[in-house]
């Protein structure tokens, strides 16, 4: 056990860690701990005779080896990837070596043709072809001034794409901050909360996804958390509406009512004054696409106000249009949140981009309180990166493209009632404008594949790689696979990737069958 003082308040909060943790800990000259895994032997660095010489006294060989125009063979970059390069997530195996984009498609170097029917990491609402304005709005931005620490100086971008947001919001989320990603949006509204209201709890749910970093991680639900743990001993956990094992209840009315009801109960043993602020994804993405059930959201919004809670709605993957309207939230008339964290869809994922939406109260608080805000970053409200997403959002809705994803959601239904009608291995879909997700079963009884902390079954591997090899990418998990193509996809094309899918459907249920599964 070891103390470690809390923000806000510092009192010390114990922390216990694994077993044998100080063991490893005070030997760790040579060794590496990681947790829930065996310590691994780290080799001696070169000895100081045997490091090469300084990079200076080599420019001239480097310069040339790496000239901007060098052509590399697709053998380098294959060995460059496997041998210098980590990832997110996992190692990246046979995987293929994209040429460039066009519209939807990604280009391979051999020139075939593959539908991203993912948007990557859901985040490229504007396709793989990057559109001429924003190419020179961000290469105008480089020209007059490409960066500036926000607290140096005053650029005009950064007030045409705050007073854009401004109007955009719904309510008095009226102040903006800019990170580099969702994840540093997630942290900076977390430590708002804890210094606004001088509490520490926040609660998230278990089937939930909130960022990579440290924080963001620790708010995060799924299995995802565990290489970060012990995490901060302050974020507890409660059960969403949509759990994975049972069912709150039949209705939609009594799945809110029972989900808040132990809510309640959840923030009274906790302590309502002890708490900072309640976060949630506003549609749940990675964990299943999940739409919260009719007054989830508001009734969490209610506790909030009943208790001085702050509320906070991940809008990282939703937001910009994916669901059908602006925000996931807006699917719940009337709401306002007190903090919104954004990011991907507010320039199509083309330059590394976060933020984070505050109602007037908050800022206000700042705005008197001596010492400035709660969070800061070197490349916050980056203005290159800046200067992508205004230009982004105002093609976003001259193209109406929220509008397009709320028109094809009919057609995503459409399709996945007929692959769940002809497949065997589909045990249930679900679409919110163009975000959506199938889930597989092991068995007529409804069994999914595997438990949603597993790793993916044979079956859904040989799926994955027979999509790919048919021109189509999507993200697959143990127990389902996603379509979440970008905005700018048409009818036409939407219906061709289902089709796609369908072919392919045909060889998992063959799989299922193969591994003993069977229906």
């Amino acid at each position: 056990i070891f103390f470690r003082p809390t923000p806000c308040n510092m009192r010390f909060v114990a922390v216990v860690l694994p077993r044998g943790f100080a063991r490893h800990s005070s030997s760790c000259v040579n060794q590496v701990y990681r947790p829930g895994s065996k310590v691994i032997p780290c080799p001696k660095p070169p000895a100081p005779e045997d490091v090469e010489p300084c990079i200076t006294t080599r420019y001239s060989e480097l310069l040339k080896k790496h000239a901007a125009d060098r052509k590399w063979s697709p053998e380098e970059i294959q060995e460059v990837t496997d041998k210098h390069m980590l990832f997110t997530w996992s190692w990246s195996k046979d995987i293929p070596h994209i040429s460039h984009g066009d519209g939807i498609y990604m280009v391979t170097t051999d020139g075939k043709y593959i539908m991203d029917f993912n948007s990557q990491a859901m985040c490229s609402h504007h396709g793989h072809t990057c559109h001429p304005r924003i190419i020179n709005r961000v290469a105008k931005q480089m020209a007059e001034i490409p960066y500036i620490y926000p607290g140096v100086g005053i650029v005009p971008i950064r007030a045409q794409l705050t007073s854009l947001l401004v109007d955009m919001f719904p309510g008095d989320l009226n102040t903006f901050t800019f990170p580099s990603s969702g994840a540093e949006a997630v942290e900076a509204a977390v430590r708002t909360a804890r210094v606004v209201t001088g509490r520490l709890k926040v609660l998230s749910s278990y089937r939930s996804y909130h960022g990579g970093t440290l924080g963001a991680m620790a708010l995060t639900g799924d299995q995802r958390r565990w290489t970060s743990e012990p995490g901060d001993p302050s974020v507890v956990k409660m059960f969403g509406p949509q759990p994975y094992s049972f069912a709150w209840g039949q209705s939609e009315e009594e799945i809110t009512e029972r989900c808040l009801t132990v809510l309640k109960e959840q923030i009274m043993y906790e302590g309502p004054h002890k708490i900072a602020a309640i976060i949630a994804e506003s549609v749940v993405g990675t964990n299943g696409v999940l739409k919260p059930p009719k007054g989830y959201l508001q009734g969490i919004r209610e506790l909030c106000n009943q208790h001085g809670i702050m509320m906070i709605c991940d809008e990282v993957m939703a937001g910009f249009g994916r669901t059908g309207k602006l925000f996931g939230f807006m699917h719940e008339p009337g709401l306002v949140p007190d903090m919104v964290t954004f990011a991907k869809g507010v320039n199509g994922g083309y330059l590394p981009l976060g933020g984070l939406a505050i109602r007037d109260f908050i800022a206000d608080h700042f705005r008197k309180t001596p010492g400035g805000t709660a969070y800061g970053s070197t490349y916050n409200a980056h203005p290159t990166v800046l200067a992508s997403a205004h230009e982004a959002l105002l093609l976003l809705m001259e193209k109406d493209l929220v509008g397009n994803a709320a028109r094809l959601e009919s057609v995503m239904v459409e399709c996945m009632e007929k692959l769940a009608a002809k497949h065997p291995s589909i045990k249930q879909a679900r679409a919110l404008g163009l975000f959506g997700c199938i889930d597989i079963q092991k068995n007529r009884k409804g069994d999914f594949i595997c438990d949603v902390i597993d790793p993916l079954p044979a079956p859904m591997a040989r799926f994955k790689k027979a999509l790919l090899e048919d021109g189509l990418f999507t993200f697959t998990r143990g127990h389902c696979f996603y379509c979440n193509p970008p905005l700018i996809i048409t009818e036409e094309e939407l219906r061709k990737g289902f089709s796609i899918i369908d072919k392919n459907l045909d060889i998992l249920d063959e799989a299922m069958e193969d591994y003993g599964l069977g229906y």
